[in-house]
């Protein structure tokens, strides 16, 4: 077995264990980071609006497609958002997020 091979194998192994379901978009959990994290999907709309008005008025295709093209990012971003939310706000309600009453030494 070569040594690329033994890297390959050795990296796939580590990988399988420590791979998690990460979250496209990480919402921040603390309320600074969600302002600031709503605050630039705002601005991006509000550009997104602005570029596709002034794309509109030229007639310009090319910077048409580019506007809608942003606008769709943005609610793709925001129903991924909404989607991790929702599913940090199950885990966190489910059973297996409560701690564990230990037995008396009784």
């Amino acid at each position: 077995m070569s040594k690329a091979e033994i890297k390959t194998a050795a990296s796939k192994k580590a990988g399988a264990k420590a791979k998690k379901d990460k979250p496209i978009v990480k919402v921040p959990t603390s309320s600074v980071g969600r302002a600031m994290f709503v605050g630039s999907q705002a601005v991006g709309a509000l550009s997104a609006a602005r570029a596709l008005r002034t794309a509109r008025a030229k007639g310009d295709k090319l910077a048409l497609t580019h506007a809608l093209l942003n606008a769709a990012l943005l609610v793709v971003t925001l129903l991924l958002a909404k989607r991790g939310m929702r599913e940090a706000k199950r885990a966190a309600e489910s059973a297996a997020a409560e701690p564990l009453m230990l037995p008396s030494g009784k």
